[in-house]
């Protein structure tokens, strides 16, 4: 590692600049620093090349001083074209979804909130950037004298040791920043207790295969209209998660412009293909989402439905058989075309009937004592026998019987179902 470390704080508030200075010098007080301070991205890039800086501390807001002045992203942007091995750690004064994403996306290595504990969470990641670099120096094959010495002082460690423990600091960096995207992700779907005080015997079983998820769940309330919604998009993970903010942001836009089951789907399509640049070029993406969408009119128990590849299951009061509704046979997005119509169906429900809505990874996940998929025929089956329990209670049920199902096998895809009683 280089015996200086070359530090640049950039940020509009000189006071914060010069206490988080001095926080830094007293937390490191027995390495070589150099710091240098910003008020904008400008002039820190105009000083960028000469010192090649291996940490960047970066705000968000850089304009108080200087309206003009770029904003962090661009910077980040910026700084990561020059050198990608800079470690930035971008500050904002706000937890805001959107620039948290962006800024993970173009590489930041952290990712902190200004607050009480904000100088503690700074030097943690500045921490972990210089143990990082030890690691590295300490394998580098052109320091090889270098690295016998760092093994040497530190005894039982040895090279297979060193890498185990590059490996690990990776992969919880990475990590932890998955978790951080999953808190994103939880706070941008509905709240269940505003889902609830409208639609009181209502579940929603949501168990992503992994830390983050593909599929999401929409509600939305418009006077005495309630709409409903379960989502699949394109894969899971992070890859997925991407897909479903877009999603979830795509249908609030299409059903704040229009009541019609049909019509929102079809702004869905249009606003997917257009976020995501999506055209006939061999070079387009081909991500999208299926979907399941319900109006519901509280007072009449009136059910407008449209889906794109996922279907309506109703079981009325008494009934034995499972009254399914199929969706339109069009993916949202991808190579679906602007104009294409999804068909809407209105149902009317009775007092204690009963629908649901969900993605496919229930039914295709495999387990058992043949280790097959359980498929829609047992997922039916399976509904029509926990009839007589509340909608907590079959939650609860379905949650355990997949639990036993799996008994085992890895789960392989994103499993979401709601089910509401009228």
């Amino acid at each position: 590692m280089k015996n200086k470390i070359n530090i640049f704080i950039v940020d509009d508030n000189k006071i914060f600049s010069l206490t988080l200075r001095s926080s830094i010098e007293n937390a490191f007080e027995n390495i070589h620093l150099n710091i240098y301070s910003f008020e904008t991205g400008e002039e820190c890039m105009d000083k960028f090349m000469q010192v090649k800086p291996e940490i960047v501390i970066l705000d968000y807001y850089l304009n108080s001083n200087f309206p003009d002045a770029a904003d962090g992203l661009q910077i980040l942007h910026k700084i990561k074209n020059n050198n990608f091995d800079t470690n930035v750690i971008m500050l904002t004064s706000n937890d805001q979804i959107d620039i948290a994403l962006k800024s993970f996306h173009h590489g930041v290595f952290d990712y902190v909130v200004k607050s009480a504990s904000q100088f503690k969470k700074i030097n943690n990641s500045i921490s972990k950037i210089l143990t990082k670099k030890e690691l590295d120096f300490a394998n580098s094959q052109e320091r090889k004298n270098q690295a016998t010495e760092f093994i040497a002082i530190n005894k039982q460690k040895n090279e297979a040791e060193i890498s185990k423990l590059a490996v690990e600091e990776k992969n919880k960096n990475i990590t932890d920043s998955i978790n951080y995207a999953k808190r994103i992700q939880l706070a941008k779907l509905p709240n269940k207790n505003e889902i609830l005080a409208s639609l009181p015997q209502c579940f929603i079983l949501f168990s992503p295969k992994d830390i983050v998820s593909g599929d999401f769940y929409f509600f939305y309330k418009k006077e005495e209209t309630v709409f409903i919604a379960a989502a699949d998009c394109t894969g899971h993970g992070v890859p997925g998660a991407f897909m479903s903010m877009i999603g979830s942001e795509q249908l609030m836009d299409a059903v704040l412009h229009s009541d019609d089951t049909s019509e929102i789907l079809k702004q869905l399509n249009k606003g997917i293909k257009k976020s995501l640049q999506q055209s006939d070029s061999i070079d387009s993406t081909r991500d999208g989402m299926d979907i399941a969408i319900c109006s519901i009119d509280l007072k009449t128990f009136t059910i407008r439905y449209a889906g794109a590849n996922r279907p309506l299951w109703v079981i009325r009061k008494g009934q034995t058989e499972v009254e399914e509704i199929k969706g339109t046979k069009k993916a949202i997005g991808g190579l679906t075309e602007d104009s294409q119509h999804f068909e809407s169906h209105e149902i009317q429900l009775q007092k204690d009937d009963v629908f649901y809505i969900f993605t496919d990874g229930y039914s295709d996940q495999f387990g058992g004592e043949s280790k097959k998929k359980l498929m829609t025929k047992l997922f039916k089956e399976i509904l029509l026998s926990i009839q007589d329990k509340s909608m907590q209670e079959q939650r609860k049920y379905l949650n355990n019987f997949m639990h036993n199902w799996k008994s085992g096998i890895e789960q392989v895809d994103d499993m979401l179902i709601i089910g509401v009683q009228v």
